[in-house]
């Protein structure tokens, strides 16, 4: 396995092209103002959505409903949903991506509500390999394309046949560095920096109405979202979830092993 080529995600921002476009793009100053954190907190910090009102934090655990949620956070501000991608708005909501000098103040004095979102490891792995292998929609896709393919990826064979590839991926990459494996495919324990930030709920998408109801509640909302904008959905894979085989199922459960224990999936 070790010729086969493997995606890593680089630990580090402080770049000479990064911190020469700092001073004249906010994208580039928020990347150099969140390497004075560990590195394991670098990822899950950055990923954080801010409400323009600072009372609600969203640490987006991604294919953890992350894009449904952020528009809900600018449908909270703007009174209507963002028109492109959410994950690029610059404004309605402040991306940490863009303003972690606003985000950083009410994070460390905690006087915003955080939360985050958990998924069942077996439906995120599988969201996580439609979206970049199946659906072809992942703007990031183009990196994993040939390391796929050096473990055997052929879309001849099929989805599950290039499942069981993506899970030699994932478990390959991790076995090399996990804070280098995509965010979108490592365990949730590492995307949300389990155990190392202190949240106020950590809510799961099997339960996503009800838990949405508690959050925007407890964060001083009480009524918001209506009924009819929690059925709102997002980026939803076009491609129907095939079962797991009981191969995939014990494989997924090994590779994933500290998410099932830290969240309580059976």
């Amino acid at each position: 396995m070790g010729e086969k080529r493997v995606y890593l995600n680089p630990l580090s921002a402080r770049t000479p092209l990064n911190r020469a476009l700092a001073p004249f793009f906010p994208r580039y100053r928020s990347l150099l103002q969140l390497e004075a954190y560990p590195e394991h907190l670098r990822g899950p910090l950055r990923n954080i959505v801010m409400s323009t009102d600072s009372k609600i934090l969203f640490l987006r655990n991604l294919k953890c409903a992350c894009t449904s949620v952020s528009q809900l956070l600018y449908y909270y501000s703007e009174g209507a949903f963002y028109q492109r991608s959410i994950h690029r708005a610059t404004r309605g909501v402040y991306l940490a991506r863009y303003h972690w000098e606003k985000i950083e103040p009410v994070y460390t004095a905690h006087s915003g509500f955080l939360f985050t979102l958990t998924r069942d490891p077996e439906a995120r792995a599988w969201s996580g390999f439609t979206n970049f292998f199946v659906d072809d929609k992942n703007i990031a896709r183009h990196n994993h394309t040939r390391p796929m393919r050096d473990h055997g990826y052929d879309p001849a064979r099929g989805d599950s046949y290039n499942f069981d590839v993506f899970l030699d991926y994932v478990a390959h990459t991790l076995e090399i560095d996990p804070l280098q494996t995509s965010a979108h495919f490592r365990p949730q324990v590492y995307n949300i920096a389990y155990g190392d930030i202190d949240y106020d709920y950590i809510g799961k998408v099997e339960t996503l109405s009800a838990d949405l109801r508690t959050i925007f509640a407890r964060a001083g909302a009480d009524g918001f979202p209506p009924e009819d904008l929690l059925e709102q959905r997002f980026n939803r894979s076009e491609a129907p979830r095939a079962p797991l085989t009981p191969a995939q199922q014990r494989r997924v459960r090994e590779i994933f092993a500290r998410d099932y224990e830290a969240f309580g999936y059976a």
